[in-house]
């Protein structure tokens, strides 16, 4: 679509008269868009009024989410990340994530004008630095990641780690929340905007108040996933949640146990409480994902439901009354395996789903990723997963067994 030419004066005019144009709410909602500090964006609506012109920061960041969107994208996942940022306006990575750019008119989908430069001005050595700067920046040597997916693009899970409540211990100690020496821990209500993720849709945490009601010994970056994979968090654990869920139009997710509604941040941590990977839908909200060419389901639990804040969200076995405890796992990230069948408290939860005779022994163990893998029972040789169960099978919030059929 050929933009419209006009004078510098005509072009503040409009820039200032109609207000930044990004998806979702505006980073500097107070400020005027002025066209000497702005990106022009075009719609293929001819009919949108949604206007034209975005604050540069809003977007600078609403392009990060774009491109997370264009990494899970067919010939592109093969791209480095300056192919990508190269190609995304072009027809060559456009023709590819222009579903994340959707425009505000809801009819029509945006893409930066690469023919316009600021009035009175020319960036293009400024554009030059600004791509220069968007690259991710690498990843200290002797540095591991945790919960990272494979860094070859494809949209594959990370690598089950030991424990649930593995954490990296090498990073710092990180207090969360700024407070006086000698006083209690300010609670203040959680402030987020939303301007950045994929296609806009996410929020931007302002700051880390909601974790104080942890614990003091857990407000720190052992227990919470903390950005640290350069300047822009672009790992691939990062990347697969965010393009997943913006592939769904789905900027907020419902926990698995009570069904609260939990935004999802553009950034660590990514959600106040934890995702995890599971070949069973445990409720409707759970989004179906293909991850080395099987179906599993992206699932939310809340914090928290995961510390057992309340009495009434104590969930136990139905069969040896036993507490599910999720207080160990680390918040904010993802895991690669069903966190609730992750630790069977007896015999019942060892069946097979056919044949409903154990599998293994009690006092057999295997790793915690282990149980969400597919097997084979050896009485009926029925190939299953088949230690993934319901949870209202599993679990119950009554205070002794209640014993159950299975299926």
């Amino acid at each position: 679509m050929a933009p419209r030419r006009q004078g510098a004066a005509g072009e503040r005019d409009e820039a200032d008269s109609r207000g930044c144009c990004v998806p979702g709410e505006c980073l500097r909602p107070r400020d005027p868009v002025r066209a000497e500090d702005a990106v022009r964006v075009l719609c293929n609506n001819d009919a949108c009024s949604a206007g034209r012109y975005m604050h540069r920061a809003c977007f600078e960041q609403w392009e990060v989410g774009v491109l997370a969107y264009l990494k899970s994208c067919g010939r592109a996942r093969s791209w480095s990340e300056r192919q990508r940022l190269q190609n995304l306006w072009t027809k060559k990575g456009y023709d590819l994530a222009f579903k994340a750019c959707g425009c505000r008119c809801g009819r029509g989908h945006l893409k930066k004008d690469l023919d316009w430069a600021p009035p009175g001005s020319v960036r293009v050595e400024e554009e030059k630095k600004r791509r220069r700067r968007a690259r991710p920046g690498r990843v200290p040597d002797g540095r591991p990641r945790t919960f990272s997916l494979s860094s070859s693009g494809s949209c594959s899970p990370p690598s089950a780690p030991s424990e649930p409540s593995a954490s990296p211990t090498h990073q710092p100690q990180l207090a969360l929340t700024p407070a006086k020496r000698n006083s209690k821990v300010e609670i203040i209500s959680d402030r987020v905007r939303a301007g950045a993720g994929a296609n806009g849709i996410f929020s931007r945490r302002l700051d880390f108040s909601t974790f104080n009601h942890l614990p003091k010994h857990k407000v720190n970056s052992y227990q919470i996933k903390i950005e640290d994979e350069g300047n822009h968090g672009n790992d691939d654990t990062r990347l697969f949640i965010l393009s997943t869920l913006a592939g769904q139009h789905k900027p907020r997710v419902t926990c698995a146990l009570c069904e609260e509604t939990l935004h999802v941040f553009d950034r660590y941590p990514l959600v106040d409480g934890t995702f995890f990977l599971s070949p069973k839908q445990h409720t409707s909200s759970a989004v179906e994902v293909k991850v080395d060419g099987n179906t599993q389901y992206l699932t939310c639990v809340c914090m928290n439901c995961l510390e057992r804040s309340e009495p009434e969200r104590t969930i136990r076995c139905r069969f040896c009354n036993q507490k599910w405890d999720g207080s160990s796992l680390v918040l904010g990230t993802m895991y690669s395996y069903d966190i609730f069948m992750a630790m069977p408290c007896c015999t019942e939860r060892l069946k097979c789903n056919s044949c409903f005779k154990p599998i293994l022994h009690h006092q057999q163990r295997m790793n915690y990723s282990d149980y969400s893998h597919a097997m084979i029972c050896p009485h009926c040789r029925v190939q299953d997963t088949h230690f993934i169960k319901p949870l209202p099978y599993c679990f119950t919030r009554r205070a002794y067994p209640v014993y159950q059929q299975w299926p």
